[in-house]
Parts: structure tokens; sequence; C-alpha cells
């Protein structure tokens, strides 16, 4: 099954940890759609408990996955901010070739790195056509509004396990067992019946 009927896809990640806590579900459910993961930074040093690079953490993660449409990207920068706006577009650009959406995060977010990625959109898309979806990640504020909702309560067992994988974050508050089940929440959906979703923002679609 495809996502959209989407062939391929690019998720822009700013840190490791970002598409696979928003979009990890998706992947997963829509088999038939190749993913191709932009990791943009490294997320800084190794964790100090695990010695394991959060690089490696995010292998580790789709190795757990086993998904065979998820292909990763990597650059060697420890933080996005070390290199300016210019240079990020062109790099991206470089992997837009055949591509039929691009997802990112979103302008709402409160992480200042999420929102200056989230401004690429425009320039990337430009005379092209390419769809551009947001997606939710635990930062974004309460002002964004999505309008697309994937049901991923058969996949949500399994991204907990793969989730488990990021050795060095799980003590932060978002990878709580409640904070988790209230973000992949939301209750027109739960009203219905879907339990378990991710969110995201379609700005424009071509299909």
């Amino acid at each position: 099954m495809k996502l959209l009927n989407f062939d391929k896809v690019i998720c822009l990640s700013p840190h490791p940890d970002d598409v696979e806590y928003s979009m990890l579900g998706t992947i997963l459910k829509y088999t038939d759609t190749q993913f191709n993961l932009i990791q943009l930074a490294q997320g800084g040093e190794c964790d100090n408990t695990t010695n394991i690079s959060r690089l490696e953490e995010v292998k580790n993660v789709w190795k757990k996955s086993e998904c065979k449409n998820i292909k990763i990207i990597t650059t060697p920068y420890k933080f996005i901010k070390e290199l300016q706006e210019e240079y990020w577009i062109n790099f991206i650009e470089k992997y837009l070739n055949n591509i039929d959406a691009i997802f990112l995060p979103n302008e709402t977010d409160s992480h200042f790195e999420h929102r200056f990625i989230s401004g690429f959109g425009p320039a990337l898309i430009r005379n092209k056509n390419i769809s551009l979806i947001q997606y939710y990640t635990p930062s974004t504020q309460d002002e964004w509004s999505p309008n697309l909702y994937i049901d991923v309560e058969k996949f949500y067992s399994k991204k907990l396990q793969c989730l488990n994988e990021f050795k060095s974050q799980t003590h932060r508050y978002y990878f709580r067992d409640d904070v988790l089940r209230s973000f992949h929440s939301d209750f027109q959906c739960a009203k219905k019946g879907i339990h378990f979703i991710e969110k995201y923002k379609v700005l424009n679609l071509f299909n």
C-alpha cells in the first residue's frame, strides 16, 4: 500500500529521533512507498551512558523496524546551525529527483531548528510538482492544525519497541508512556474508534 499514491518521498529530520518519533508508524504501514530520510545533523555527542552516537541509534531503530522501504542519508555535521540556509537547500535539492513529496517539521514548532528547517519548504518545491507535508512533533504548538490523520494502531507496539533504541533520549519526558499515548491520540479520531494516529498537515498536494 502506498501513502497518498506516492512512490518516493523525502523526510527531513533536523535531529536523530525527529522523523522516527513523528512518522515511524506511517513508514511501517505504507510499505510500497519509498521513504528517504535525510538526517540533517547528528545531534551532538554520543550518549555518556552507552557511548553510542545518536546517529548509531537511528540506524539501530531502523534495523529493529525491519523496514525495507527506508533509506537513510546522513551528513557529517553535529548541529544544523553550523551551516547557512543556502547550503542546506542546495544539499537537499540534490536528492529531489523523482520525489513525490517532502515531509518536514512545521512553522509553529517551539524548537528553533525545527522552525528553521520548516522554512525551507517553499524554496525546495519552487517550480516543482512536489507535495509539501508537515509532520507533528512533541514541540509543536497548539495553534498548528493537522488535516491528515494516519491510523497506526496496528503498528504502535512495534513503533514503541523501535523507539526504545534511542537510549540517550528515553529519560526525556516525551518518551514516557503516558506522553507517547497522548501524542498519538486525538479526540475526534477516538470517537470514530481510531486510537493511535500520526498527524500531518498537507500544505500542497500533487497527485
